[in-house]
């Protein structure tokens, strides 16, 4: 692939890949019709690029070609001109998500790939809109994309094999790690399973068995970190010990099966959810503000992405 990407949509995701793509040298275009976000995402992009390079996470050298190499547009056809990658961060709303693709079919190469980063939306119904469908694809990063290394690949009815192929090993390139999704479903692989987990934190509030503070802690201090390392299948596999899943399951289906059969099962967010969260959010961080939040986020995600790499 070429040197040149498009990241469409100025938005926290947009920035995200902007700075991953900067940080590892490629020449970057930032597209969007409204400048007021193209200039926030100017300053945010450089910033992340830059701390993955302190972090040891980048080559210093070629995060800064690509800080200096990464520009904004306002107009698509000088965005995605002779471009290998075109990013699509668009609104979550499939009409405009389609706008995108028919624009990036049109006026990029021939050859470049069309990557949307929805997190629920078909990318067989978003593909509908371009002609040349075999080379669009589903990539859907895990926030923030400049630091989770997953990136969700999913092809549609007319994406070529080929296609998933040529973006894996371009965003292994990055650092990402590819999971391929097999079948096209609402919210991915990681989205869905982030929403099973979610539903239940929030039934434990709401159902008075603890508070959110100690929801979010009993994850971070007990599953999470293990999730950190190995996923939840390899993880049963090894508490069975010698005898693997069917021990586990043999010994400790019956007790998670009480549990499976207690577990929320509402499908819409009940209507005291927003307030009950918020309350509780405001107890566990007080006064604490976004920005340093997100920040001691990136410093704990960057640390663990070293230690990974020393394991």
């Amino acid at each position: 692939m070429t040197q040149a990407v498009a990241v469409a949509g100025a938005g926290l995701t947009g920035a995200g890949w902007a700075a991953l793509f900067a940080a590892h040298g490629l020449e970057t275009r930032l597209y969007d019709p409204d400048p007021e976000a193209l200039a926030r995402a100017a300053l945010r992009a450089p910033l992340a690029a830059r701390f993955l390079a302190e972090q040891g996470l980048a080559e210093p050298a070629a995060c800064e070609a690509g800080v200096s190499a990464l520009t904004t547009h306002t107009d698509p056809a000088a965005a995605f001109a002779a471009v290998a990658l075109v990013q699509e961060c668009a609104p979550e709303d499939l009409a405009v998500k389609r706008e995108v693709f028919a624009l990036a079919d049109r006026l990029a190469p021939a050859d470049a790939l069309i990557a949307t980063s929805s997190s629920g939306l078909s990318i067989g119904a978003i593909q509908e809109a371009v002609e040349r469908a075999e080379r669009t694809l589903g990539a859907h990063p895990y926030n923030p994309p400049y630091l989770v290394p997953l990136v969700e690949l999913a092809g549609g009815p007319r994406t070529a094999p080929e296609t998933l192929e040529r973006a894996a090993a371009f965003y292994e390139s990055l650092g990402k790690r590819p999971v391929l999704v097999r079948r096209d479903v609402p919210g991915y692989i990681a989205n869905r399973l982030s929403a099973a987990l979610w539903r239940e934190a929030i039934e434990l509030v709401r159902s008075g068995v603890a508070s959110v503070a100690d929801v979010d802690r009993a994850v971070t201090d007990g599953p999470g970190l293990r999730w950190a390392v190995m996923g939840p299948h390899l993880l049963y596999h090894l508490g069975g010990g010698e005898t693997g899943v069917r021990g586990h399951l043999r010994h400790l289906g019956g007790v998670k099966e009480d549990v499976l059969n207690d577990l929320a099962t509402w499908t819409e967010f009940p209507a005291d959810v927003a307030d009950l969260l918020a309350e509780g959010l405001e107890e566990e961080v007080g006064d604490v503000g976004v920005e340093r939040l997100s920040a001691a986020r990136d410093a704990a995600l960057a640390a663990l992405l070293r230690a990974r790499r020393r394991a």
